[in-house]
Formats: structure tokens, sequence, C-alpha cells
């Protein structure tokens, strides 16, 4: 027990919703399993909720700089309980790898209980804030101000700037030209790809004289937020619930309403029927945007309760998986049914009048989940990537394999794998490389692996460039519907290996430069990536 570290540095319980997040570690064993119990005084039965843990800490990494795993301690809960009212307890059940399991007793002193109160919320944002502060320090002593900052930006935009208290003031917000054929986006606001893409859509909206509404979910609080953008505004304020803001969207001009993703929302199945009454008070165009397979399933990236790809089996296999599946945001939906979460859904996509998928690859699986979905409705448009052009890398390490790893990589995008990969060269004792431009959600062996950290998109070529990378790996296991970091390997005329599903596999099949891997083993695939790299360089 004195050998495990840990804190709760926010934990947070609103409308049967528990979020929260801090760090941990064992200074002698892996961590394999991380999860919150909490028991109830009604029945005494516990409900369980996973952590995402394996997450960057430089404070934690700097403060116990003698021990490895402190670096990559940080965890995120976020999950439903089916009653929150009579909390009993709270554990913190910790299983490592030697097959021991600790329990860690959470005080109550460390639980917040939010309401629809403002300044309820309010006070806690100042908690949180105090506690990233004290990150922040250590990020001053490394002289990674630019971190810091990056930080502070994002916290302080992304949190409601106030509470709206009648429908009628939003109403209100607009003139009689912003207000004309208003555009209403539903989407999370964690960043991303899909974050990437609103805000263009948003821009658009705008250089046309249109305002826009979005609704979105502010996790940290537990609340639904609208951003409201036009030539005039960009303000941030909390909303108690859909049926608030169906009242204020009735009272005005709605030309145009868009699905960009629902992940993160806290009770998901009530967006499709706020969806389908909005378009039946405004009579808007519907238009549907295939970011990730939320739309199919609450695991959102399609991995099923082992952690791997599904491939979008039989329902009954998902009868037996969802309600022993801790991914993507399966904890929300405490029915676990997928014959209710593909009917609600699926009604919905029955009113869309667009449904936009950005490869053919997404369009299949979505076709799969519904086969009721028209061919006429949907349309594959493929993401536009000028922004890309002249971007370039100079490979100038050949002597031997320098696998290069691009992005944030948490556990869809491959990180269990690369951990698996560096175990598998370090057992061969064989001299080569994996360097993370970028950031990685697992210990790895710090001998093979090593990582920059977080980085700026004009950042990458001269990253890559120090790196010494040569042979570019794309570790994602999940069919992702685009992949703007394959895109920017292939146009930096990088040779690049992956995985035989999803987008990326689709574009790669006619890239000179590019492997499609035969196997996810990690043995196997180093042998395929020692070889294409021997053909590319060692060939003449």
């Amino acid at each position: 027990m004195s050998k495990l570290f840990w804190t709760i540095d926010s934990l947070v319980i609103k409308d049967n919703v528990l979020f929260g997040f801090g760090w941990i570690f064992h200074a002698c064993h892996e961590i394999v399993s991380l999860r919150f119990r909490v028991t109830s005084t009604k029945n005494g039965i516990p409900e369980y909720i996973h952590a995402d843990f394996g997450k960057p800490r430089e404070d934690v990494g700097r403060a116990y700089k003698d021990h490895g795993r402190a670096l990559n301690s940080g965890y995120v809960v976020f999950g439903a309980l089916s009653d929150a009212r009579h909390l009993d307890s709270i554990l913190l059940e910790c299983s490592l790898g030697n097959g021991s399991i600790i329990e860690l007793s959470v005080p109550s002193s460390k639980v917040t209980h939010f309401s629809n109160d403002y300044g309820n919320k309010n006070a806690h944002v100042f908690r949180q804030a105090g506690t990233l502060f004290k990150r922040g320090l250590h990020l001053i002593r490394a002289g990674k101000f630019s971190s810091l900052v990056d930080k502070v930006k994002r916290y302080i935009k992304g949190r409601p700037q106030t509470a709206l208290q009648r429908p009628d003031d939003l109403v209100s917000l607009f003139g009689r030209q912003e207000g004309k054929k208003l555009c209403f986006i539903l989407d999370h606001d964690l960043g991303g790809g899909a974050n990437h893409y609103r805000d263009r859509l948003v821009n658009s909206f705008i250089h046309e004289g249109r305002g826009v509404i979005i609704l979105t979910f502010h996790v940290t609080t537990l609340s639904y937020m609208v951003i409201v953008r036009d030539r005039r505004l960009n303000l941030r304020y909390s909303i108690p619930d859909l049926a608030f803001l169906l009242e204020a969207l009735k009272q005005l001009s709605v030309g145009d309403i868009i699905y960009n993703t629902a992940v993160s929302f806290v009770k998901p199945t009530e967006i499709p029927q706020f969806l389908i009454r909005l378009k039946a008070l405004t009579s808007a165009r519907v238009r549907v945007l295939a970011h990730d397979f939320y739309l199919v399933c609450p695991s959102h990236f399609l991995l099923n309760h082992e952690g791997k790809y599904c491939q979008i089996p039989d329902v009954q296999v998902c009868a037996n998986c969802l309600p022993r599946n801790k991914y993507g945001f399966a904890s929300l939906f405490t029915e676990r049914d997928i014959s209710k979460w593909r009917a609600i859904w699926g009604s919905f996509l029955a009113v869309a009048d667009e449904i936009v998928t950005f490869s053919n690859s997404t369009a299949q699986l979505l076709m799969k989940a519904y086969p009721q979905i028209e061919s006429s409705q949907i349309s594959i448009k493929p993401h536009k990537v000028e922004y890309l052009t002249g971007k370039i890398a100079q490979i100038t390490h050949t002597s031997s394999l320098r696998i290069g790893v691009v992005g944030q990589i948490g556990f869809h995008k491959g990180a269990a794998f690369i951990q698996q990969l560096s175990r598998e060269i370090k057992r061969r004792g064989i001299d080569v490389k994996i360097v993370v431009i970028g950031s990685i959600e697992v210990s790895c062996e710090p001998s093979i692996v090593s990582q920059t950290g977080p980085y700026g998109y004009d950042e990458l070529p001269g990253l890559i460039n120090a790196s010494g990378a040569n042979v570019m790996l794309f570790p994602s296991i999940w069919p992702e519907t685009f992949s703007y970091v394959t895109q920017e390997l292939m146009n930096m005329n990088l040779p690049v290996a992956l995985f035989n599903f999803g987008a990326p596999a689709e574009r790669m099949a006619s890239y000179p430069k590019g492997l499609i891997l035969v196997s996810m083993d990690a043995a196997s695939v180093l042998d395929e990536l020692i070889l294409f790299y021997s053909k590319i360089y060692l060939a003449h």
C-alpha cells in the first residue's frame, strides 16, 4: 500500500452522473484496471464506473522523478449511475499487474454534488482552477510556458460565462439579420478533429451573415451549454435542460440543423428525440456528419468489451457485449440495450435530409448497422486538406529502423499496441526505436520509446526531422472515419504503415509508400515493419 501513490483532483456528481480526474501509480507494478465502486444505502448493490488511465501528467512525473510510472499516472472517470441520491460510499479499486487488487476509500470531502445552481458550479470551477494552477507551476519550472498558456486558454475559453435564466434571453441576443435562418449545431466540446470541422462550418455560416447556436455539454460542470456565434457575438451560456432550449428555438428562424456528434452528452437517448422535435417545429434541413460511430453504438470507436474492433456483428453479439463494455461513452447509457439504442438513433437517421460520411468505409459500416438507410441520403465527402500542402519532412537517419508515431495516443489510437511492440523490440534485443511525436497514454519501456509531448501543427515536419523517424506507424485500432494525421504523413511523402480497416486503409491502398499490415500481433507487425524498412532503404 505504501508503494501506491494517488490523489483525486476533482470528483463531481450531478443528475446521477459522476465525473472526476486525478492521478495514481504504483512504484513496482503496472496498473491494469482502475474503476470506481459506488454503493447506495438504498439497496447496497455496488455499481462500477471504469476510469480511463495512463494519461500524461508532467507535474506528477516531475514531483516523483525517481518513479518511471509517474509520468503516465493521470486518469479520468466519467459515467452514469442508476441512482446517486442515496450514496453510501465510493471506493477506488486498483488492479495491479501482479494480480493484486487495492481498494482505496474516497473521502466524502473529495466529492462535490452539483445542482442546477450556477453559483454552486462557479465555486467548483474555482477549485478546479486552483488544481490546474498547481499543475501549471510544474510547467513553469520546466520552462514550458506555451503549454501552460494553452492549458489556461482552453480552460477559460471552454467554461460557460453565465447562465441563461429564460428562453427569451437567448432569443433576444440575435439582431434582425443574424436571426434569419439560424444554423443549429449539436456537438461535443472535447477538442479534436470534429471540433475543428465544426469551427470551419461556423465560420462559413458567419461569413454568409447568419447566426449560429451550438448545443454542447460542459463536462467539468456536467451542464448543457449553448455557444452563440455571429459577426458580433461569441458567448457561452449554461442552460438547465433541452426543454429550455427547445422553447427558445421555436421562437427563432432555424434553417439548418447539423448533428456533428453527441459523444459526452450525459442523457444520450434524449438527443435524437430532441432533434426530431426541433425539425418538426422548424422544418429545417437536417444534416448528419459521421465523425465517429456513436450513431451505431455508445462505444463510439466500435471497440467491444475486449477492447477490439467489433466490425459491427449481429445484434445478439452486441447484446452480450454492451453490458460489459467500458469503452467510449458506454457507461453513460445505463440501459445497455443495443436494440433500444439503434431504434432511437435509427428514428433520427430516418428524418435526416443528408448523411455525410468522409469515406466509403464509414458509409458501408453505417449501412451495415442500419440497412434501412436510403443510399440517396448518403453523401461521401472526404475532408478538404489544402492547408496540409507544403509541409515537408526530411529523413536523414536510415542506418536502423526508427518507428515514428504521431498524435495523442490513447487506447483507441493504439497505445496498448505500442506498449506491446516496445516489449517485443526489447525481448529481441534489436536496434529499433519508437518515437512518439506527441504523447502516449501508457507507460512504455523508456529505452525503446521516447515522446516529444504536445506539438503545434507547424512544428510537425521539424519534429519528425529531429526524431530520426524513417518509417511512420499509424497504430489506431478502430475504423477511423478519415484521419488527418494519416493525410499529413502522406502529404509529406513519408513511408506509412497501418492496420487494414477504416478510411486510412482505404486511402493507403493507392499510396506508393504505404503498407497495409496483415496482422495486429506485435511480433508479426515488427517483422513486417523491418521488411518494409529494408525494402525502402537497404534494397539499393
